[in-house]
């Protein structure tokens, strides 16, 4: 069955702050005090920032965003007298208590007015005045000031025809522990120093910044969304800088290097601005560079994906190191196979001087790897001749498949054989067959050369090769399939 193919985008915009606005702190009983912020998504639970060591209470018990908390451990929270389940959400007002677990751990909600000294004068009147407003309600929710919606335009000197994106894992941030990969969602640390004016000069030159990571883990339940977003959230909040962020959480045509999530942010999330490739880039540390690419650096890269995701796309393609630090070119390798060069016009088979179907009753017997192009030529050019279709995959086993051929041949028919056949067991049973009825067996040997198919040979009367030649029904597919995607 194909997976769905998945992907999160997060509209993330950090813009540093430039407006006046009420704060919100959840205060615990013990004095520990969580800062909130207005459509950011924090994750209360054990640990050290809520000072509760309750085993009952998960570390990632409740997700609180914009005034809305939501369940996350096994077991309940409490919304002043109100029982909260797994997947369940309410809402908090000032003065509220929210109780981690079980009605324990009681944590109350203020609000206060705050200001980075920044915003306009008349923003700040406004804002007293609904808390003046608010205190005259006693006790009705009074919702902080919300930030304006703005357009991507509202935040780039020029529109963005220019985009600028970057991996995050190993290239905007790496771990604080030193692991290969996070021990907890606040494992992280901006990469470089010079990361943050470079992003900075980049946006005052014209460009977007986007980020462009894939997170498997979602897929796999070993992340939760919520987790990875608000953690997202938080590097922005330290960059202060203005970012867009595409997500590929699963396999399939959004993940890197396919260029779903590019495509998707031209096509959709642009405000219909066309991008000029020839003066966009593309960073990441996913290079394939080989082991010691560089003083101090022994290993290799884990992957060639962000480079291969620039090449697909068209784009100047940068490391971490040559971008941020201006280290030169690093050695790397490209995959042995390169979608781009197959011919679609080549020779389908060799020899050229033989048939590939036969008047007089036959077996054909395939060898070759999975996916190696083996049911589609069959079906394409074997089977509408009138051969009997034989594969494991339909029948469930090789007797059956030995069977449905020895009927075959007793009717007179010619049998096609789409199995893999890698040893000369399995192929000496259809040699077998074919002997038994006084016909032919032929071989046609896929994605191998011939003097493999010639060493292969068991009792076989010809052996084509038969060569991989696509064949695409329309120019999207053709685009697709010529795009590097991951082995």
């Amino acid at each position: 069955m194909r997976r769905p193919q998945t992907h999160i985008r997060l509209n993330l915009r950090s813009f540093g702050g430039v407006f006046a606005r009420m704060s919100c702190t959840l205060v615990g009983t013990s004095g520990a005090q969580v800062p909130l912020e207005d459509g950011r998504a924090v994750i209360l639970g054990r640990g050290p920032e809520t000072g509760v060591a309750d085993k009952k209470c998960s570390r990632h018990q409740v997700q609180y965003i914009s005034y809305i908390s939501s369940q996350l451990g096994p077991n309940p929270c409490f919304l002043d007298g109100e029982k909260l389940s797994r997947g369940q959400s309410g809402k908090l007002s000032h003065g509220g208590t929210l109780y981690l677990v079980n009605q324990n751990h009681p944590f109350k909600l203020h609000y206060s007015l705050s200001s980075n000294g920044r915003g306009s004068n008349s923003a700040q009147k406004g804002l007293k005045a609904a808390d003046k407003t608010k205190g005259e309600r006693e006790g009705k929710e009074s919702p902080s000031s919300p930030t304006p919606k703005r357009s991507i335009r509202d935040f780039f000197s020029t529109s963005p025809t220019k985009i600028a994106g970057f991996d995050i894992d190993g290239c905007i941030i790496t771990t604080k522990s030193g692991k290969v990969f996070p021990t907890a969602p606040d494992d992280w640390k901006i990469l470089y120093p010079e990361i943050q004016p470079k992003l900075a000069s980049l946006l005052k030159k014209g460009y977007k910044v986007v980020f462009f990571t894939n997170q498997m883990g979602i897929a796999k339940g070993k992340l939760r969304p919520e987790v990875f977003k608000s953690k997202v959230e938080d590097i922005l909040v330290t960059l202060k800088l203005p970012v867009q962020v595409f997500v590929a959480a699963g396999p399939g045509i959004y993940r890197k290097p396919v260029t779903g999530m590019w495509n998707h942010l031209c096509d959709k999330a642009n405000d219909g601005v066309t991008v000029d490739k020839k003066e966009s880039l593309f960073v990441g540390d996913a290079a394939g560079r080989p082991e010691n690419w560089a003083p101090g650096k022994k290993k290799k890269d884990f992957s060639c994906s962000d480079r291969l995701l620039a090449l697909n796309i068209g784009l100047q393609f940068y490391t971490p190191e040559e971008y941020f630090l201006g280290w030169k070119r690093a050695p790397y390798s490209l995959p042995d196979f390169d979608p781009r060069k197959l011919d679609s016009n080549a020779r389908l088979y060799d020899p050229p001087s033989a048939s590939l179907t036969s008047i007089k009753t036959e077996v054909i017997v395939a060898v070759g790897f999975p996916a190696s192009g083996k049911s589609t030529f069959f079906h394409t050019h074997i089977i509408p001749k009138g051969y009997v279709y034989v594969n494991r995959d339909t029948l469930g086993s090789w007797q059956n498949c030995v069977s449905a051929c020895e009927r075959a041949l007793k009717e007179g028919r010619s049998v096609a054989v789409d199995n893999t056949n890698p040893d000369p067991e399995s192929r000496k049973r259809y040699v077998d067959v074919a002997k038994a009825a006084g016909v032919p067996c032929r071989c046609f040997q896929f994605s191998a050369t011939l003097e493999q198919a010639k060493h292969n040979n068991r009792g076989f009367s010809e052996i084509l090769q038969i060569h991989f030649v696509p064949n695409f029904k329309d120019s999207q597919s053709e685009t697709l399939y010529r795009q590097f995607s991951e082995g």
